[in-house]
Parts: structure tokens; C-alpha cells; sequence
């Protein structure tokens, strides 16, 4: 989504104009038929994924880009909560569309979830007889966290699981990629498991690292994941577990994201520009 469009014979003009706009930080100009197009962001490749003809001009002179919502707010005033393009240092600054929430107090980096991140539990309270393992149905309710939003630390993109700031009405505080089971020993067979775990990150241009893997978390005895799912992109992850009150997750390390090769539009977020 260009700021400016138009055409110039050689790219130092185009540059030049590029530095004359106070909200220019990157340009593509196509040395084949002189087009010339300036932008408020900073693209990993042009839409089209090529890079042949993309400058930046970023920090290279009396403007640069924001690397968290501190930045946001310090450098441009802004006072109100949204989403924001920001560069984090640990994504070798890459385009990262941040939610930025308290930006007049004490700013935090959310990512916004429009697709299913919900967990849903089994316990004690959902047994029908008491202690008895492998009941085929369960008292309601399930204890479930949907989370429309999640809070990182945008220092290294790593989940804070237990913030609960943005989950749905209704929810229960669950942490974020965890969930426990406790219909019965994970290896008998059959035997029903009513615990889930969906996360879907598709629409934020990130994915869960794919480092990060996913089993019976400690403390927790015949506990096992099943029926694990990943999407060839990595944005879709599900499994179940499988315990006599065991709990499943994260076992490689906290959940961290990192980016994607999905494309996210620069009109999903606001551009903010810092001047000295």
C-alpha cells in the first residue's frame, strides 16, 4: 500500500523523493519502466516476493521505525490502544503486527488471535462416578480458555501463558497451550479423552516455533499427548491429552512465535514513524 505512486528516470530521484516524504522509511522502484512507489512500512519483499528492485531508506537519516509499543508511545504521542506495525530487534526487524495495550501507562505487546486458540480441561468435577477411569460421558461444564488475544514479551516473542487480560467472556483462567485430562491412563484402550488444545494463528503472520514440541508436562504420570495435528505452514496446531489427571504442553521450552510466510496487508495495522 503505497503512500505515493508515480514515475522518475533514474532511482536516485526517486530516493530523493522518498527522503522529501516525512513518513517514507522504503521504496520499489522498478528500473525496467521508471515506477516509482514509496511506503510507511518496511516489507520483507514486495507483494509479489520480489526484492530485486526494494530499497530502504530507514535509519538512515532523521527517521526510523518503532521496535516495541514503548517506542510507539514515546516517539510519536500516541495515547490509544491498537494495532501497530513494530520491528522487534529479536525478529531481525521484521514487520510484526502488535497489539499495543496501556500505551499511555505502561505499554504491553499483545498478538491478536482471529482465528480458535481455545483449551479446554478435564478434572475431577467433570467425573459422572467418582475415580472411575474411561466414563464415556461427563457433568458439564468443561473448564475452557479461549484467548482472543495473547500477551509476548516482545524482547524474544516468547507467550506470557498466564496473562488473562484478553480471553473470551465465560472463559476460565487456563494457561495458554496447556491443558489436563483426567479421564484415565493414556494407554488404555478404548478410553474416551474430553481435553483439547486448538491453536490457529493464521491471520497474524506468525506461527508457534516449530522447535517447540509438545508431550506430558512434568508432574504428571500415564499422561500423553494424542492424536497431535501441525499444518504444513505451522499456524494449526491441535492435540489431546490423555491422563489420570495428568496435564499436556510446551515441553521443549515456553512457546515463542516467530514469523510466518503468510502476508499480512500494511492496512491491517497503523504505521507509526519516529523523527529525531
Amino acid at each position: 500500500m503505497a503512500i505515493w505512486s508515480g514515475h522518475f528516470p533514474l532511482r536516485s530521484y526517486c530516493a530523493s523523493k522518498c527522503t522529501q516524504e516525512p513518513d517514507c522509511v522504503s521504496l520499489l522502484y522498478n528500473m525496467a519502466n521508471g515506477s516509482c512507489d514509496l511506503f510507511n512500512v518496511i516489507y520483507d519483499s514486495d507483494n509479489g516476493g520480489d526484492i530485486d528492485y526494494y530499497w530502504v531508506l530507514e535509519d538512515r537519516g532523521t527517521r526510523w521505525v518503532p521496535e516495541s509499543c514503548f517506542t510507539v508511545a514515546n516517539c510519536s504521542g500516541i495515547t490509544t490502544d491498537g494495532e501497530y506495525w513494530v520491528y522487534p530487534t529479536v525478529t531481525n526487524r521484521k514487520r510484526t503486527k502488535i497489539y499495543c495495550h496501556n500505551l499511555p501507562t505502561e505499554p504491553s505487546h499483545f498478538i491478536s488471535l482471529p482465528k480458535t486458540c481455545v483449551f479446554t480441561h478435564h478434572d475431577r468435577t467433570n467425573w459422572i462416578i467418582w475415580m472411575r477411569e474411561c466414563q464415556s460421558s461427563i457433568t458439564p461444564p468443561l473448564k475452557q480458555a479461549e484467548f482472543l488475544k495473547v500477551k509476548i514479551q516482545i524482547e524474544n516473542m516468547i507467550v506470557n501463558e498466564t496473562d488473562y487480560t484478553f480471553i473470551s467472556t465465560g472463559s476460565s483462567k487456563r494457561k495458554f497451550g496447556k491443558i489436563k485430562d483426567c479421564n484415565g491412563r493414556h494407554f488404555i484402550n478404548p478410553c474416551p479423552h474430553f481435553s483439547k488444545a486448538t491453536i490457529d494463528t493464521s491471520g497474524t503472520g506468525l506461527i508457534i516455533d516449530p522447535r517447540i514440541e509438545f508431550g506430558r508436562l512434568p508432574g504428571s504420570t500415564h499422561t500423553a499427548v494424542q492424536d497431535f495435528e501441525r499444518s504444513a505452514l505451522g499456524d494449526q496446531i491441535s492435540f489431546t491429552c490423555a491422563g489420570w489427571c495428568g496435564s499436556c504442553g510446551p515441553i521443549s521450552g515456553p512457546i515463542r512465535f516467530q514469523h510466518s510466510t503468510e502476508f499480512i496487508s500494511a492496512a491491517d495495522a497503523e504505521a507509526i514513524i519516529c523523527h529525531k
